[in-house]
Protein backbone atom coordinates (compact mmCIF):
# COMPACT_ATOMS: atom_id res chain seq x y z
CA UNK A 1 0.00 0.00 0.00
CA UNK A 2 1.44 3.51 -0.98
CA UNK A 3 2.43 5.46 2.34
CA UNK A 4 -0.40 7.42 4.03
CA UNK A 5 1.69 10.41 5.44
CA UNK A 6 0.55 13.69 3.70
CA UNK A 7 2.28 15.08 0.87
CA UNK A 8 0.73 18.11 0.10
CA UNK A 9 -1.27 18.62 -3.08
CA UNK A 10 -1.67 22.24 -2.51
CA UNK A 11 2.34 22.94 -2.30
CA UNK A 12 3.19 23.58 -5.39
CA UNK A 13 0.79 25.94 -7.34
CA UNK A 14 2.69 24.59 -11.04
CA UNK A 15 2.25 21.52 -10.11
CA UNK A 16 -1.77 21.73 -9.54
CA UNK A 17 -1.89 23.79 -12.73
CA UNK A 18 -0.30 20.96 -14.50
CA UNK A 19 -2.31 18.18 -12.56
CA UNK A 20 -5.45 19.84 -13.80
CA UNK A 21 -5.12 21.90 -16.62
CA UNK A 22 -8.05 20.31 -18.94
CA UNK A 23 -10.28 20.89 -16.17
CA UNK A 24 -12.93 23.27 -17.19
CA UNK A 25 -16.05 21.01 -17.40
CA UNK A 26 -17.49 23.25 -14.73
CA UNK A 27 -16.43 27.37 -15.62
CA UNK A 28 -19.55 27.62 -17.43
CA UNK A 29 -21.81 26.73 -15.25
CA UNK A 30 -20.09 28.67 -12.60
CA UNK A 31 -19.64 31.73 -14.56
CA UNK A 32 -23.58 31.54 -15.42
CA UNK A 33 -24.22 31.81 -12.07
CA UNK A 34 -21.87 34.45 -11.43
CA UNK A 35 -23.10 36.43 -13.56
CA UNK A 36 -26.43 36.42 -13.13
CA UNK A 37 -25.95 37.31 -9.32
CA UNK A 38 -25.34 40.68 -10.32
CA UNK A 39 -22.60 41.37 -7.57
CA UNK A 40 -19.26 40.98 -5.65
CA UNK A 41 -18.82 37.10 -5.60
CA UNK A 42 -16.66 35.06 -3.24
CA UNK A 43 -14.70 32.14 -3.83
CA UNK A 44 -14.19 29.25 -1.46
CA UNK A 45 -10.65 27.42 -2.73
CA UNK A 46 -9.69 29.94 -5.18
CA UNK A 47 -6.74 28.63 -5.57
CA UNK A 48 -4.42 29.45 -8.78
CA UNK A 49 -7.29 30.80 -10.07
CA UNK A 50 -8.62 27.91 -12.49
CA UNK A 51 -11.99 30.11 -11.78
CA UNK A 52 -11.06 32.91 -10.66
CA UNK A 53 -9.30 34.28 -13.48
CA UNK A 54 -11.84 33.16 -15.67
CA UNK A 55 -14.76 34.88 -14.08
CA UNK A 56 -12.83 37.87 -13.72
CA UNK A 57 -12.10 38.19 -17.26
CA UNK A 58 -15.91 38.02 -18.15
CA UNK A 59 -16.21 41.22 -15.72
CA UNK A 60 -17.41 39.15 -12.70
CA UNK A 61 -15.67 41.00 -9.17
CA UNK A 62 -14.40 38.46 -7.21
CA UNK A 63 -12.84 37.94 -3.50
CA UNK A 64 -10.81 34.17 -3.36
CA UNK A 65 -10.18 33.32 -0.14
CA UNK A 66 -7.64 29.80 0.34
CA UNK A 67 -5.17 28.90 2.85
CA UNK A 68 -1.88 27.94 0.33
CA UNK A 69 0.66 30.59 0.08
CA UNK A 70 2.29 28.90 -2.86
CA UNK A 71 -0.90 28.69 -4.95
CA UNK A 72 -1.68 31.75 -4.13
CA UNK A 73 1.52 32.74 -5.29
CA UNK A 74 1.01 31.35 -8.79
CA UNK A 75 -2.95 33.17 -9.02
CA UNK A 76 -0.89 36.68 -8.34
CA UNK A 77 1.75 36.25 -11.40
CA UNK A 78 -0.89 35.16 -13.84
CA UNK A 79 -3.20 37.64 -12.86
CA UNK A 80 -0.05 40.61 -13.26
CA UNK A 81 -0.09 39.33 -16.78
CA UNK A 82 -3.43 40.63 -17.37
CA UNK A 83 -4.66 44.20 -18.06
CA UNK A 84 -5.26 46.42 -14.83
CA UNK A 85 -9.23 46.74 -15.84
CA UNK A 86 -9.09 42.54 -14.91
CA UNK A 87 -7.08 42.72 -12.29
CA UNK A 88 -8.96 45.25 -10.45
CA UNK A 89 -11.88 42.80 -10.42
CA UNK A 90 -9.54 40.45 -8.02
CA UNK A 91 -9.02 40.61 -4.90
CA UNK A 92 -7.70 37.38 -2.80
CA UNK A 93 -6.89 36.51 0.70
CA UNK A 94 -4.54 33.64 2.12
CA UNK A 95 -6.61 32.63 5.09
CA UNK A 96 -8.51 28.88 5.95
CA UNK A 97 -11.92 29.51 5.20
CA UNK A 98 -12.88 26.56 8.16
CA UNK A 99 -11.76 29.11 10.70
CA UNK A 100 -13.89 32.10 11.96
CA UNK A 101 -11.06 34.93 11.09
CA UNK A 102 -11.50 34.07 7.25
CA UNK A 103 -14.16 36.98 6.37
CA UNK A 104 -13.78 38.86 2.95
CA UNK A 105 -13.24 42.50 2.86
CA UNK A 106 -15.88 45.20 3.10
CA UNK A 107 -16.17 46.03 -0.10
CA UNK A 108 -17.51 42.71 -1.46
CA UNK A 109 -19.90 42.29 1.28
CA UNK A 110 -22.76 41.36 1.19
CA UNK A 111 -21.76 39.29 -1.45
CA UNK A 112 -24.47 38.24 -4.51
CA UNK A 113 -23.34 34.73 -4.54
CA UNK A 114 -20.29 32.08 -2.72
CA UNK A 115 -18.76 29.82 -4.81
CA UNK A 116 -17.57 26.71 -3.28
CA UNK A 117 -16.62 25.04 -6.34
CA UNK A 118 -14.48 21.69 -7.40
CA UNK A 119 -14.94 19.00 -4.48
CA UNK A 120 -13.38 21.96 -1.79
CA UNK A 121 -16.03 20.50 0.59
CA UNK A 122 -14.15 17.40 1.29
CA UNK A 123 -11.66 19.26 2.96
CA UNK A 124 -14.12 20.07 5.96
CA UNK A 125 -13.25 17.28 8.68
CA UNK A 126 -17.02 16.27 9.38
CA UNK A 127 -20.47 17.80 9.54
CA UNK A 128 -20.21 20.20 11.62
CA UNK A 129 -16.63 21.81 9.45
CA UNK A 130 -19.86 21.59 6.68
CA UNK A 131 -22.17 23.26 8.44
CA UNK A 132 -20.21 26.06 9.84
CA UNK A 133 -18.97 26.60 6.59
CA UNK A 134 -22.28 27.10 5.08
CA UNK A 135 -23.60 29.72 8.01
CA UNK A 136 -20.79 31.39 7.75
CA UNK A 137 -21.30 32.10 3.93
CA UNK A 138 -24.90 32.89 5.00
CA UNK A 139 -23.80 35.60 6.68
CA UNK A 140 -21.76 36.96 3.79
CA UNK A 141 -24.41 36.68 1.22
CA UNK A 142 -27.65 39.19 0.28
CA UNK A 143 -30.38 38.67 0.83
CA UNK A 144 -32.12 36.32 -1.84
CA UNK A 145 -28.27 35.46 -2.70
CA UNK A 146 -26.80 32.30 -3.86
CA UNK A 147 -24.34 29.48 -3.35
CA UNK A 148 -23.04 27.30 -5.43
CA UNK A 149 -21.07 24.26 -5.07
CA UNK A 150 -19.92 20.69 -6.20
CA UNK A 151 -18.68 17.67 -4.70
CA UNK A 152 -18.21 13.80 -4.91
CA UNK A 153 -21.06 11.22 -3.82
CA UNK A 154 -19.74 8.02 -2.11
CA UNK A 155 -18.49 5.53 -5.08
CA UNK A 156 -18.41 1.79 -3.27
CA UNK A 157 -17.00 0.16 -7.03
CA UNK A 158 -13.96 3.06 -6.78
CA UNK A 159 -13.05 2.28 -3.11
CA UNK A 160 -12.95 -1.38 -3.71
CA UNK A 161 -10.10 -0.91 -6.02
CA UNK A 162 -6.77 -3.08 -4.99
CA UNK A 163 -4.67 0.54 -2.76
CA UNK A 164 -1.56 -1.65 -4.52
CA UNK A 165 -2.27 -1.45 -7.62
CA UNK A 166 -1.37 1.48 -9.85
CA UNK A 167 -4.30 2.97 -12.10
CA UNK A 168 -4.87 6.24 -14.51
CA UNK A 169 -1.35 6.24 -16.17
CA UNK A 170 -0.38 9.70 -17.70
CA UNK A 171 2.05 11.64 -19.18
CA UNK A 172 3.30 15.66 -18.01
CA UNK A 173 5.65 18.14 -18.75
CA UNK A 174 7.30 19.34 -15.49
CA UNK A 175 6.78 22.36 -14.85
CA UNK A 176 10.01 22.43 -13.08
CA UNK A 177 12.37 21.49 -15.72
CA UNK A 178 10.49 20.38 -19.20
CA UNK A 179 11.35 17.01 -18.51
CA UNK A 180 8.95 14.03 -18.97
CA UNK A 181 6.64 13.15 -15.91
CA UNK A 182 5.22 9.85 -15.84
CA UNK A 183 1.93 9.81 -13.79
CA UNK A 184 -0.59 7.05 -11.70
CA UNK A 185 -2.70 7.03 -9.33
CA UNK A 186 -3.17 4.36 -6.04
CA UNK A 187 -5.77 4.91 -3.47
CA UNK A 188 -7.62 3.63 -0.45
CA UNK A 189 -10.68 3.60 1.64
CA UNK A 190 -10.84 4.22 5.40
CA UNK A 191 -14.89 3.15 6.23
CA UNK A 192 -14.14 4.25 9.82
CA UNK A 193 -13.34 7.84 9.13
CA UNK A 194 -15.14 8.20 6.28
CA UNK A 195 -12.04 9.03 4.34
CA UNK A 196 -10.93 8.43 0.52
CA UNK A 197 -7.32 8.74 0.41
CA UNK A 198 -5.76 9.08 -3.46
CA UNK A 199 -2.50 9.49 -3.72
CA UNK A 200 -1.08 10.95 -7.66
CA UNK A 201 2.64 9.62 -7.81
CA UNK A 202 4.58 11.81 -10.78
CA UNK A 203 7.90 9.86 -11.87
CA UNK A 204 10.65 12.08 -13.49
CA UNK A 205 13.31 10.18 -15.49
CA UNK A 206 15.90 10.13 -13.47
CA UNK A 207 13.61 8.19 -11.10
CA UNK A 208 12.57 10.73 -8.61
CA UNK A 209 9.16 10.86 -7.40
CA UNK A 210 6.85 13.09 -5.89
CA UNK A 211 3.77 12.49 -4.85
CA UNK A 212 0.61 14.42 -4.27
CA UNK A 213 -2.24 12.81 -1.70
CA UNK A 214 -5.75 13.63 -0.88
CA UNK A 215 -7.90 12.58 1.87
CA UNK A 216 -11.18 13.55 1.24
CA UNK A 217 -14.32 12.90 3.69
CA UNK A 218 -17.23 11.88 2.37
CA UNK A 219 -20.53 12.66 2.80
CA UNK A 220 -24.17 10.81 1.75
CA UNK A 221 -26.51 12.94 -0.01
CA UNK A 222 -28.73 12.64 2.69
CA UNK A 223 -26.55 14.32 5.22
CA UNK A 224 -25.49 16.79 2.70
CA UNK A 225 -29.41 17.85 2.44
CA UNK A 226 -29.53 18.07 6.12
CA UNK A 227 -26.83 19.95 6.51
CA UNK A 228 -27.82 22.66 4.07
CA UNK A 229 -31.25 22.52 6.06
CA UNK A 230 -29.65 22.89 9.34
CA UNK A 231 -27.72 26.20 7.79
CA UNK A 232 -30.58 28.23 6.73
CA UNK A 233 -30.45 27.16 3.16
CA UNK A 234 -32.76 25.85 0.54
CA UNK A 235 -32.01 23.78 -2.33
CA UNK A 236 -33.03 25.16 -5.60
CA UNK A 237 -31.39 23.48 -8.07
CA UNK A 238 -29.24 19.81 -7.83
CA UNK A 239 -28.25 18.18 -10.67
CA UNK A 240 -25.76 15.28 -11.37
CA UNK A 241 -23.41 16.85 -14.15
CA UNK A 242 -22.30 20.20 -15.09
CA UNK A 243 -24.76 19.35 -18.09
CA UNK A 244 -27.53 19.36 -15.51
CA UNK A 245 -28.44 15.88 -15.85
CA UNK A 246 -31.23 15.13 -13.57
CA UNK A 247 -29.73 13.36 -10.56
CA UNK A 248 -31.57 10.38 -11.11
CA UNK A 249 -30.17 6.64 -9.37
CA UNK A 250 -26.84 6.20 -7.48
CA UNK A 251 -25.13 9.71 -8.44
CA UNK A 252 -21.99 9.97 -8.10
CA UNK A 253 -21.62 13.84 -8.06
CA UNK A 254 -23.85 16.41 -6.43
CA UNK A 255 -23.86 19.55 -7.60
CA UNK A 256 -26.27 22.10 -5.81
CA UNK A 257 -27.68 25.73 -5.92
CA UNK A 258 -28.72 26.92 -2.52
CA UNK A 259 -30.37 30.64 -1.66
CA UNK A 260 -31.23 31.92 1.33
Amino acid sequence: MVSPERDDPYGDGRMYDMEYADHDEDRAWYAAIARAARGPVVELGCGTGRLTIPLALSGVRIHGIDRSGSMLARLADRLERLPPIVRDQVSFAEADYLLPEAVPPADVLPAAAVLWPFNALHHCPGPEAVTAVLRKAAEWIAPGGRLALDCYLPDRELYSRDPDQRYEFRTFVDPSDGGMLESWEQGWWDEERRLHHVVYTYRSGDGRERRSHLALRMYELGELRAMVSDSGWRIVREVRDFDGTPLGHRPLKWIAVLER
